[in-house]
């Protein structure tokens, strides 16, 4: 009798067929033992399954790698806030170092003009353009609330937690302590969860008779004191369905700290205020700590901060066409269908053409190339 062994991928190779014991010899899944596949029939038919099961065992391990990490980390006095250690903030800060060297250092080179365009006068990002990112936000921000208002439509603000088992820590005495019922969920996975429970909101029966275009809603991403992330939905519905609404709310969140609110003055300024929380950088002063490890929260997690409907035109076509276009009137066209791109067949997110009906609007300049400048890293 033969062992099968199964690589990563669930497919692996067959040593034997009949009366197989299977055991995944993976370095990040040793111990973990998988399912029985007993005939070449089960191996053949049922490798979806059997890939699923290596899933789970996988998600489990990682889970249980985490959780004692952090709990270590706790234990030893290395917690300093949003869940990391100081090791972490500054691992962070040198990625991040390193990125920005590469951005100030790498240019746009016009071989026409001679021109040289550094790569950091150019790209948007929360950490190495603050400014203009925020800038890009308010923007989106301020043009979603304004479709929604033309629409007459009525802003409702809803915060979704997540229970018990997806927070490590408790307070206690204003001190953090082991969550016992913790499962181990990382914030990055944690995230994952949030963006299932608010889409089985938006798929309940409550919003299935709004049209697509009368649901507008703007994302924030935010972790709690102990890392473990929370979400607020700033939402626009037409009037006559909010009641069925907050019911569907109330029924599918019904633990503390979950929120709907109703009575918003300024929808604008109340969603801003969280956007401006979670953007330390763009204040335009030293950073505290609680503000560098808040922000390095994001980067080690890889979390998104700000997502959306996809009411307005997407944010790269805006971001090619924008010294043409407002975000409002690009909205416009882009759901009138005049705005059609071409892009490579070899390389299909490689935009080369946009037109607007008949009119060329955009052609990818092929007489750019990328420098790197002699003596910098």
């Amino acid at each position: 009798m033969k062992n099968q062994s199964i690589d990563k991928s669930g497919l692996g190779s067959l040593g034997g067929v009949c009366n197989t014991h299977t055991k995944i010899h993976s370095e990040a899944l040793r111990g973990c033992v998988a399912p029985s596949l007993t005939t070449y029939k089960d191996v053949v038919y049922n490798i979806k399954e059997y890939q699923q099961d290596y899933e789970i065992i996988k998600a489990n391990k990682d889970k249980a790698i985490h959780k004692k990490r952090l709990w270590s980390n706790l234990d030893n006095n290395k917690l300093e806030y949003y869940g990391l250690t100081k090791t972490q903030l500054d691992l962070t800060d040198k990625k991040l170092a390193i990125q920005k060297s590469f951005l100030n250092s790498s240019y746009l080179y016009d071989k026409l003009s001679g021109k040289r365009i550094p790569l950091s006068d150019l790209i948007i990002s929360a950490n190495h353009s603050p400014k203009r990112y925020y800038g890009e936000i308010q923007n989106r921000v301020n043009t979603l609330i304004g479709e929604a208002e033309n629409r007459e439509l009525t802003p409702i603000f809803m915060t979704i937690t997540l229970p018990s088992e997806y927070h490590p820590f408790k307070l206690h005495n204003k001190t953090l302590v082991k969550n016992p019922k913790y499962n181990g969920t990382s914030p990055r996975e944690a995230v994952k969860v949030l963006t299932k429970r608010f889409a089985k909101l938006r798929n309940d029966r409550a919003f299935r008779d709004i049209y697509k275009d009368e649901r507008i809603y703007f994302r924030v991403n935010e972790p709690h004191k102990s890392g473990t992330p929370h979400t607020h939905i700033l939402y626009y519905v037409p009037k006559d369905r909010i009641e069925h609404i907050t019911k569907a709310f109330k029924r599918l969140f019904p633990q503390k700290g979950n929120d709907i609110q109703l009575d918003l003055r300024n929808a604008g300024a109340y969603v801003m205020k969280y956007v401006n929380k979670t953007l330390p950088n763009s204040k335009g002063k030293k950073k505290s700590k609680v503000d560098r490890y808040l922000n390095a929260w994001y980067s080690h997690n890889r979390i998104t901060r700000f997502s959306s409907s996809r009411t307005l035109a997407p944010i790269y076509l805006y971001r090619l066409l924008y010294r043409d276009y407002s975000l409002k009137a690009l909205t416009r066209v882009k759901k009138e269908g005049r705005i059609k791109c071409f892009a490579s067949v070899d390389e299909p997110d490689k935009i080369l053409e946009i037109f607007d009906g008949d009119e060329l609007i955009y052609m990818k300049n092929e007489n750019f190339s990328l420098e790197k400048h002699r003596g910098e890293l």
